[in-house]
């Protein structure tokens, strides 16, 4: 988690699902991914304090809570966490700003299963790169990151949507 709130906006891959921008509401250790799934755009709102997702998809002015998916949900984007080794490997800057590259790598895994995410020194993932040599692949590079304090109500389900009708059958009383 980032240590003061900001807002970034990322190249990533064409193919969908992605994530395209991640702001950080520190002070509620609260997380707003933006990004486009199967069919529309889409915005998981992340308590990472409780854990719990929720899907708002603006489109249809509906939500979907999806439980306590939160370390699911970060994984690209937070790094330090138990079965994860972090090897230090050097400098970079992207969207100009200064970053250390990390080696990530899950404990137990191939060798050739590596990470390496370039964070700056206040915790805000600004690269991400899968695999090694001429297989490697970027996930996501920021392209804009702005700090600055960040609307409470962006990181909340907004008033007036209604809960997605999943199908499911109604409950008999």
């Amino acid at each position: 988690m980032p240590t003061r709130d900001v807002a970034v906006r990322y190249q990533v891959p064409n193919a969908p699902p992605t994530t395209d921008s991640v702001a950080w509401l520190v002070s509620e250790g609260r997380v707003r991914t933006e990004g486009r799934a199967l069919t529309q755009r889409v915005v998981h709102v992340i308590d990472t304090r409780s854990g719990n997702v929720t899907a708002v998809l603006d489109a249809d002015r509906t939500y979907h809570d999806l439980g306590r998916m939160a370390s699911t949900m970060m994984q690209d984007h937070s790094f330090a966490r138990p079965g994860i080794r972090l090897t230090r490997e050097g400098s970079d800057r992207v969207a100009g700003h200064a970053c250390t590259v990390w080696r990530v790598q899950a404990q137990g895994s191939d060798p050739g299963e590596v990470r390496r995410a370039c964070i700056t020194e206040d915790g805000v993932p600004l690269r991400l790169v899968e695999g090694t040599g001429s297989d490697a692949e970027t996930l996501y590079e920021a392209t804009q990151v702005t700090y600055g304090p960040q609307d409470p109500a962006r990181f909340r389900v907004p008033q007036g949507y209604q809960p997605l009708n999943t199908g499911a059958p109604a409950r008999r009383r």
